[in-house]
């Protein structure tokens, strides 16, 4: 342990229990700190009918969610505070909820002792405020902060860029994979391509992610159709669940492509995916850095990658390609290159392991 210190009452905050990388990593780093913090765990918002099997993880291990949601918005408040003093909590840690944003001013002057931290992942475009960097970098926010985790230089030089805060809040801690459960493995090479009845020795070529605006799956079919001009052979996956799924098997008839790609629903052992996998195709419009990068990288699976947030913090420039005119004829070159290529893809197993990971978010949350 790195400090001596009795145990710790936190509580992990966010909007909900989605199925996204940023979920399983904070599921990974309160897995690893509950041998020295007592954790809870509260949704600020609804699940909006999303399901998500992370959830049953998050109670196996922590207990009864907190679906702070669930009362009147009028009594929120009260009944959070309530939650705050029974169970002694002494941190909240956020990810991802607006609702704690906007009342941490109001918490920190009712109960002065409760330390406030949070951690920053993606800049989002979409959205009228810019996305949860934006929010916790503000004026009206930022003071009530006591230390803010970011996953990049990237998000850190944008937030000092565009806000006057106090730098020494802020400290980088890039994101991380299980190493051991994401390599190489001999014995589930070749697994994933006979469920979906794709040849050995014929490239395969991966889409993971939410089938979403974002995710651009469009885009991703749209080189998938370059590719299997230019290939003998080439098949494809796409694994996620999301609105446009229907929509990305219609195009994809359309593309003639339905004997080429294979769309596989939400799954579990991506690790047994990726060892049938040759490459990793990201089209997002916008990342922060995603876990299916390191998920892929840790079991020897090249990436090639829109050039957007951190992701060239995570596997270099040579596979990036800006969004915009173009970009379809440019993937799908980079993808041809990095399919004839020798080299073996670069990855730090001991600097992006979960340990270090967790080592990190330790020092963070007992120095506050």
């Amino acid at each position: 342990t790195l400090f001596s210190f009795t145990t710790m009452n936190i509580l992990y905050c966010t909007c909900f229990l989605d199925i996204s990388g940023v979920t399983k990593i904070n599921l990974d780093i309160l897995t690893g700190l509950s041998g020295r913090f007592t954790v809870h765990v509260c949704e600020t918002s609804t699940d909006r009918g999303h399901s998500s099997s992370l959830e049953g993880h998050f109670k196996e291990r922590f207990g009864e969610v907190f679906k702070l949601w669930r009362f009147p918005a009028s009594e929120r408040y009260s009944r959070f505070v309530r939650y705050l003093k029974d169970n002694a909590i002494e941190l909240v840690y956020i990810t991802h909820s607006l609702w704690v944003y906007e009342h941490a001013a109001r918490l920190k002057r009712d109960v002065p002792e409760l330390k406030i931290v949070d951690s920053l992942h993606v800049l989002e475009p979409y959205c009228f405020r810019g996305g949860y960097p934006d929010i916790s970098a503000n004026r009206y926010v930022h003071p009530f902060i006591d230390r803010s985790i970011v996953i990049s230089d990237y998000l850190l030089k944008y937030i000092k860029r565009h806000y006057s805060v106090n730098s020494m809040k802020f400290v980088v801690i890039r994101n991380s994979v299980d190493t051991k459960r994401f390599r190489k493995n001999a014995s589930f090479k070749g697994t994933f391509r006979q469920e979906i009845d794709v040849p050995d020795k014929v490239p395969l070529i991966g889409f993971i992610g939410r089938f979403s605006r974002q995710k651009r799956p469009d885009i991703f079919l749209k080189v998938a159709q370059k590719l299997a001009t230019q290939l003998d052979q080439v098949f494809f996956f796409m694994v996620g669940g999301g609105e446009f799924v229907e929509h990305s098997k219609l195009l994809a008839g359309k593309l003639g492509l339905m004997n080429r790609v294979r769309f596989v629903p939400p799954r579990d052992d991506m690790h047994i995916v990726l060892n049938s996998t040759d490459l990793l195709l990201v089209t997002s419009s916008y990342e922060g850095a995603p876990l299916t990068i390191l998920e892929s990288l840790a079991t020897g699976v090249p990436v090639v990658s829109s050039d957007v947030g951190a992701i060239g913090e995570y596997i270099g420039r040579e596979w990036l390609v800006m969004p915009g005119k173009g970009e379809i004829d440019e993937l799908a070159g980079a993808v041809l290159r990095q399919l004839c290529s020798v080299n073996t893809v670069p990855f730090d197993r001991e600097a992006f392991g979960t340990e270090r990971l967790i080592s990190c978010y330790e020092k963070v949350l007992a120095s506050c």
